[in-house]
């Protein structure tokens, strides 16, 4: 061991092959904790054996050893580093160098994070991840939602696990983009094994910035910018002429003797739109100061991010501060941790995008200055028209709601680690996980009527009212891990075993009071925003509490012999609290192969092009516990069953629910298989692989045997399939001073249910979903549209239905062939799930100039448009109704309009749209300013940039974004209230000193 040997200072200089110093190279002494780096000189210094090997390593360069032989000068010249094979990239409870991976791990740089203008990081990996599906939203502070690999469950989570520095986590709100060094996505069954029961919908690992040894580093990464919703992106609604048209051709096709609807306003009318609408602010800025000595280092950064909305008073604001440090206390002992605190606030939307979609153009904001009264804020506004008595003025409900919300909260998320280096090839970490979190929010709601004498909207309030709630969460994980390090001539050893345990409670309450100081009161100052102050009569309140906890036992084996074969083999074993105690232990084993092709003899002569080929497979079990707590625990609905007796109704108590003792994860086994592969002196890459997952053991409800009261037996039932093709194919190369670069992506998708409970019974979800087997989950069902009936010798001479056709109603096909139009002519018509997701990536650079343009896009998926459904009320009308059935020969697509016609709008074909887009992900152009200019601002580095995200979106759909959500099993639904995506326009600066 290095204490009990002489030791020498060696000393040296490293530069590249232009002979350039090279600052921040990490100089370790293998084998031990000791390591330093160089200066911005770089130059450096440090204590070894003489018999010792140096490790010299630096991003975008070879990595070299070199043996000190008794010399105190060494210098070194690192080579640049043509391809990414040698990068190490974190796989959960370690790191592993890109050339030994046998599964599908995508890695990113932090460093394209920084100047991406959204509040959470992930947001970013859209379009540069094979398999990733997201689904943003366009809110302030809104998290999007993502699916990696499809949809594996009906009742479960389908989230990925978030792991941040080794914290399991449900978000990464709290990290400020600016403090990530990479972001690994973990998918294939192999990678995601060694994470058991939380691995089933992938991992994705963040890993924060540490200080660069040798230097004090100063840093401000900033941008500040507009976002937009252009005309392109904004509903087709009719204005207050061509609506009061459509209605009054409504009002005679539903009864030709009926009396004309007459509008307060003709002409364009009130643009709804544009008075919720707004260009909104965004601004991200963060400082960070390192510093590194030869045996400590540390970290601290502050960093704000404001995003106002693009609808009318919404905002979100952020503030964070992180602390990291790592401290070498011997060779042999080293301890550090980090922690990242942060605020924030939301201001809430209270403004509706539906309802501005809804409103009926042919009135004013504002009502008449003689109806205005002083003590009450509804009579500023002009009151719904009669036929939509139920749909508010827009406008009164953005103003009226206006800061009456609050909702704000803290978040602390950190570690504290020790390692210990022993017996040469061993180390031993043990490391204490914290994450808490308090929110808060508050909710005022004013007395108010908006109506007139002669109008009878119901948006009013007769009371104020008042509710506060409080949450708080808290999560404590401890790891214990050994690894082993062994390098024996041909032969690479790796190895893990390690003890995990976790345990997270939550709990809150929440209250409400109305008739705030008194009953007469209409405006109630702030101040007396308070529970105190409401009526004694009608307070509320309530409370929850729910707590999990899991420990685990891990190993892993990683073997490699001459860089050639390759062998990667995990387990671990998960004992949850969400289950009952005799199903409460799984087992998750995988392994993975991989082959380097090119390292053998027979592949060095037959062609100089061929620079790399990898051949790898993997298969795994993994498991999905994000289901709800104390399933297997019977519950009693109080009021389970009705009995009247002498007038008077009396309550039984029954079981709520069958209970199933041995309920469980549902189980995911995966399969992957593909080959990486370099070309043209590593110019050309890609990567191509297969994969398949089968999820058993589905979590569903099946009817009970006998009846038990309300509600089904919750159970292990039923199969789900998930496969496709992943490929990432780039090129990139360089001409003079010229440097070029172009990456595209891709995953095709095939859902599949294999079987479901209770007897492979549909699971029919609303009105236009149905989960069968032999279809995707949440398919689209309904009727197969087949033109308009034209006249009335058309309906004659067309098979009979279970309503009664007119000419203008849909004609629907006859699916089952039994010349009659019923239900059994439903058929499965759609799906809400992409069968290909896409991205492309095109860089260059010449001298100090580089351009950054990222597209993404998908395919095969359809949305349900149910904006143009009539419902409770009248609502505006979309300009497709312009194109609607009115005389024969007028339209073969869009029928008559009359809202007593029920079959027309049935769930078919003619709601249908299609999903597929093309979308100008983002377009960055950036400046860096030459060294010597840099230099005379006390600067190392001075860099300007301006970027264009969402720019432009080419889609077919008519709602706001066709990135559509919804639940897992009735998605795709557009009822015109998605928050919209704006298009965000930035300039930004990063400075070093």
């Amino acid at each position: 061991m290095l204490f009990a040997q002489n030791v020498i200072t060696i000393k040296g200089r490293v530069t590249d092959t232009q002979n350039e110093t090279v600052p921040g190279v990490s100089v370790l002494v293998k084998g031990t904790l000791r390591g330093t780096n160089t200066d911005g000189d770089g130059q450096y210094s440090i204590s070894a054996s003489p018999q010792a090997i140096l490790v010299f390593t630096c991003v975008g360069l070879q990595s070299q050893e070199v043996s000190v032989n008794n010399q105190t000068t060494i210098n070194v010249q690192l080579k640049e580093q043509t391809y990414d094979l040698d990068e190490v990239v974190a796989i959960g409870y370690g790191v592993a160098r890109k050339r030994d991976l046998t599964g599908s791990i995508v890695s990113i740089d932090g460093n394209n994070l920084k100047t991406s203008p959204d509040y959470s990081p992930v947001k970013s990996l859209q379009g540069k991840v094979p398999g990733l599906v997201m689904t943003n939203s366009g809110a302030a502070g809104g998290s999007p939602t993502i699916r990696l690999r499809g949809i594996a469950t009906v009742n479960a989570s389908t989230n990925p696990l978030f792991v941040v520095d080794g914290m399991f986590v449900d978000n990464i709100d709290f990290v400020n983009p600016n403090d990530i060094s990479s972001v690994e996505v973990l998918k294939d069954p192999s990678s995601l094994a060694i994470f058991g029961v939380q691995g089933a919908n992938g991992v994705i690992i963040i890993t924060t910035k540490r200080a660069e040894k040798g230097k004090l580093s100063v840093s401000y990464d900033g941008y500040a910018g507009v976002q937009v919703l252009s005309d392109r992106d904004r509903l087709k609604l009719t204005n207050a002429s061509d609506f009061t048209m459509l209605y009054n051709e409504q009002l005679r096709n539903m009864n030709p003797s009926g009396t004309e609807w007459v509008p307060d306003l003709l002409g364009g009318g009130t643009d709804w739109q544009s008075q919720i609408f707004r260009s909104a602010a965004i601004s991200n800025h963060g400082i960070s100061i390192s510093q590194s000595a030869e045996k400590s280092s540390s970290i601290l950064s502050i960093g704000y991010f404001l995003q106002d909305g693009i609808v009318n008073y919404n905002s979100y604001q952020r503030f964070n501060g992180r602390w990291a440090g790592d401290y070498t206390i011997t060779d042999h002992f080293k301890m550090g941790g980090n922690v990242t605190l942060s605020r924030w606030d939301v201001d809430p939307a209270t403004a509706s995008v539906s309802n501005a979609a809804q409103a009926l153009p042919t009135y004013p904001i504002y009502s008449p200055e003689e109806d205005h009264d002083p003590n009450n804020i509804g009579s500023y506004y002009t009151p719904a028209p009669g036929i939509q008595k139920d749909v508010p003025n827009p406008v009164a409900v953005m103003e009226i709601n206006k800061g009456n919300s609050e909702s704000y909260g803290y978040r602390s998320v950190g570690n504290v680690y020790a390692e210990i280096g022993f017996l040469k090839d061993f180390t031993f970490r043990a490391t204490g996980y914290g994450d808490i979190g308090i929110n808060n929010g508050s909710n005022y709601t004013p007395r108010f009527d908006v109506n007139n004498s002669t109008s009878n909207s119901s948006h009013k309030s007769e009371k104020t009212s008042f509710s506060r709630n409080t949450g708080e969460y808290t999560k404590y994980q401890m790891d214990l891990i050994v690894n082993y390090s062994k390098t024996k001539d041909l032969h690479r050893i790796g190895a893990m075993v390690g003890y995990t345990a976790r345990v997270q409670e939550s709990k809150g309450f929440n209250a409400a009071a109305d008739t705030l100081v008194s009953p007469d009161m209409w405006i109630v100052p702030p101040d007396f925003w308070l529970l105190s102050m409401g009526s004694n009569l009608n307070k509320t309140n309530g409370d929850w509490y729910e707590a999990e906890s899991f420990i685990s036992y891990l190993a892993r084996l990683n073997y490699a012999y001459a860089d050639k074969y390759l062998v990667s083999a995990t387990f671990r074993a998960d004992g949850s609290s969400k289950f009952s105690p005799n199903m409460r232990w799984g087992y998750f084993p995988s392994i993975g192969l991989g082959w380097v092709v090119t390292e053998e003899e027979f592949m060095k002569n037959l062609s100089s092009n061929i620079d790399y080929i990898k051949i790898k497979a993997s298969w795994g079990k993994l498991g999905n516990d994000k289901i709800g707590n104390y399933l297997w625990f019977p519950t009693i609905n109080p009021k389970g069953q009705q009995v009247v007796v002498d007038g008077k109704t009396y309550y039984i108590p029954t079981v709520s629910n069958l209970v199933d003792e041995n309920i469980h994860w549902e189980v995911v086994t995966g399969l992957d298989a593909g080959f990486e592969s370099r070309f043209f002196k590593n110019r050309l890459s890609l990567e191509l692989g297969y994969y398949t997952k089968t999820t058993s053991d589905l979590l569903a409800y099946v009817a009970p045997p006998i009846s038990v009261g309300a509600g089904y037996a919750i159970t292990n039932a039923g199969e789900i399939r998930n496969r496709g093709v992943e490929y990432i194919l780039s090129w990139r190369d360089k001409i003079g001073d010229f440097r070029y670069g172009i990456s595209t992506n891709g995953a095709t998708l095939k859902n599949k249910v294999l079987s479901l409970g209770n007897d492979n019974s549909d699971i029919v979800t609303g009105k236009y979903h149905r989960t069968s087997v032999g279809h995707s989950v949440g398919a689209i069902y309904g009727y197969v549209q087949d033109g308009i009936f034209q006249n009335q010798e058309e309906i004659n001479n067309y098979y009979p239905a279970s309503w009664t056709s007119k000419p203008g109603d849909i004609r629907y096909k006859d699916l089952d062939g039994d010349k009659k139009i019923t239900n059994k002519d439903r058929g499965f018509i759609g799906s809400s799930i992409p069968t290909f997701t896409y991205g492309l990536s095109l860089n260059g650079s010449y001298k100090n100039f580089d351009l950054n343009i990222d597209f993404n896009g998908g395919y095969g998926n359809q949305i349900i448009n149910t904006k143009k459904l009539p419902t409770y009320a009248q609502f505006n009308f979309h300009t497709t109704a312009l194109n609607r059935w009115h005389g024969e020969g007028t339209s073969n697509v869009e029928p008559a309009l009359n809202t007593s016609r029920g079959n027309n709008f049935e769930p078919s074909t003619n709601l249908l749209e299609s999903g597929a887009y093309f979308r100008i992900r983002s377009i960055q152009v950036g400046y860096n300013l030459p060294e010597n200019l840099a230099k005379l601002l006390g600067s190392q580095k001075f860099r300007v940039f301006v970027n264009a995200q969402n720019p432009i979106t080419f889609k077919n759909n008519s709602g706001y974004t066709p990135e559509i959500g919804g639940g897992i099993l009735d998605g795709g639904i557009d009822s015109g209230g998605t928050y919209p995506l704006p298009s965000v326009y930035t300039a930004g600066l990063a400075v070093n000193f």
